[in-house]
């Protein structure tokens, strides 16, 4: 008999409406993945997509990397199987956090369209800006002046923006306007997550007194390496 990898390589919707009543839509192959994740590998149509999930194609089992068919339609990039499988209540939140979830799957590919599809994951900040938002983004991001700059950062009420900004920002600049953007109460928990990473954070924290120290430079990362992982912290035991 025909097996589900055949039919998700042919891409015909005609053989899948026949086999999702003759075969398990739920069954794995030798990788746990079943048909659904299959059709997102090989980039099915969202018509065969929704017949597996009207047979009742189970959406939250992970394949033995752990991803699940939201995962893997995030992964190969079909933002129509994304919409059907929200459609049919495809799980959002994580207990282990944002950055464990298919939000930041899709933010760290730099989908930012697909990521604004699951913008109901707790935690999640829209990536795609308006236009107004933009000119405002990129006046910050030229601003030469200084003072200018710290100001326009700490008078931001825009988690977006500050999120946008962040993920901007020249990091050759100096830690003075991440500081700025720490403070800000409008910044949101992943946008601290995401000036971690960049600013190298782990990096900071493992080195010794005397090799920071003497430079003006790298004190304020060290301190800015500091805050942000104390401020990450208290935010997990609340």
């Amino acid at each position: 008999m025909t097996n589900w990898a055949e039919i998700a390589r042919t891409k015909n919707v005609h053989a899948v409406r026949t086999a999702a009543g003759e075969l398990d839509v739920n069954e794995r192959d030798s990788r746990g993945r079943t048909p659904l994740m299959l059709f997102m590998t090989y980039k099915l149509p969202t018509e065969a997509v929704e017949i597996l999930l009207e047979k009742g194609a189970e959406i939250e089992v992970t394949d033995k990397m752990g991803e699940t068919a939201l995962l893997k339609a995030i992964k190969f990039q079909q933002e129509g199987a994304v919409k059907l499988l929200l459609k049919y209540g495809a799980r959002l939140d994580s207990p282990r956090g944002i950055r464990t979830t298919p939000w930041n799957a899709a933010a760290s590919r730099g989908d930012r369209a697909v990521a604004d599809l699951l913008m109901e994951t707790r935690g999640a900040i829209r990536l795609t800006l308006t236009e107004d938002e933009q000119n405002l983004l990129d006046q910050l991001l030229n601003e030469e002046d200084r003072h200018k700059a710290l100001e326009a950062v700490q008078s931001l009420d825009s988690a977006v923006l500050l999120h946008a900004f962040v993920n901007a920002y020249n990091w050759d600049d100096g830690a003075e306007l991440m500081v700025a953007v720490m403070e800000n109460s409008a910044c949101a928990e992943i946008t601290l997550l995401d000036m971690y990473d960049l600013a190298d954070g782990d990096y900071w924290l493992e080195l010794r007194k005397e090799e920071y120290e003497d430079d003006a430079h790298r004190t304020a990362f060290r301190k800015l390496a500091e805050s942000l992982r104390a401020r990450l912290e208290a935010s997990m035991k609340e």
